[in-house]
């Protein structure tokens, strides 16, 4: 059901030719052991080491992660403070004379960063497929890139020892109600545009591997969050 996208090798040798947006002292702004504690928590997580979704997420580590330096502050009534981002994903080439073609949207959020033990208390990934908005996923244990309605997600502890633990999603929804961006940078292949995404995303999770709990979240960033398309043609 689900291809690895192969593509890891190609995105280390573009990924030093695409420079960033403006380093510009932004509210959005990411530290780097922030990113680095959020990577620490997705890379022992139950999805990283997933039989369908372990290769995936090695290669979406190299190609996307090294971009993202802005996630949107969101604060809720209880005061809970959450950053979030979005991402998608279009690909659209050849691999060993075989068509690879994916389209995907999804966001990382997590909250409680702590510069004492560099750990984050709680990470979310949502992913779905499609990009052109309205964008309205089911959630689900398993999606397809190619399949339209499929998404799922995980909510990913950090405890302060750094050991994680996973919820993987049983339903829920994902809603992209508009996605914008500037003008696109790049090399050859591979294309980048920062932009903005709206909506919103719910999901009920049960832990991985023996379901004995369960956990909840929501978030609505119908005003916006900081967002990061990549584009893949050709062939790699």
């Amino acid at each position: 059901m689900f291809k690895r996208f192969a593509v890891a090798g190609l995105a280390v040798a573009l990924a030093t030719g695409c420079s960033k947006d403006s380093t510009s002292v932004d509210p959005n702004g990411i530290s780097g052991p922030e990113l680095s504690a959020v990577r620490s928590a997705l890379n022992g997580s139950s999805f990283a080491r997933d039989t369908i979704y372990g290769a995936f997420y090695t290669d979406l580590s190299i190609i996307v992660f090294p971009f993202i330096d802005r996630a949107a502050i969101l604060v809720d009534s209880a005061g809970d403070t959450t950053r979030l981002v979005g991402l998608q994903l279009d690909i659209n080439g050849t691999h060993n004379d075989s068509a690879v073609v994916a389209q995907l949207s999804g966001l990382l959020g997590w909250r409680g960063y702590s510069a004492t033990t560099h750990t984050v208390d709680t990470v979310y990934f949502v992913l779905g497929s499609g990009l052109a908005a309205p964008v309205s996923d089911s959630l689900s244990t398993r999606f397809a890139p190619d399949t339209a309605g499929t998404a799922t997600a995980f909510v990913i502890h950090q405890a302060p020892d750094s050991v994680v633990t996973t919820w993987l999603a049983r339903q829920g929804a994902f809603h992209v109600t508009s996605a914008s961006y500037a003008s696109s940078r790049g090399i050859g292949q591979l294309t980048i545009s920062n932009g903005t995404m709206k909506g919103d995303y719910h999901v009920t999770a049960l832990l991985v591997p023996d379901s004995s709990t369960s956990v909840t979240a929501s978030k609505n960033f119908a005003g916006g969050i900081p967002t990061l398309k990549m584009r893949l043609t050709g062939s790699f």
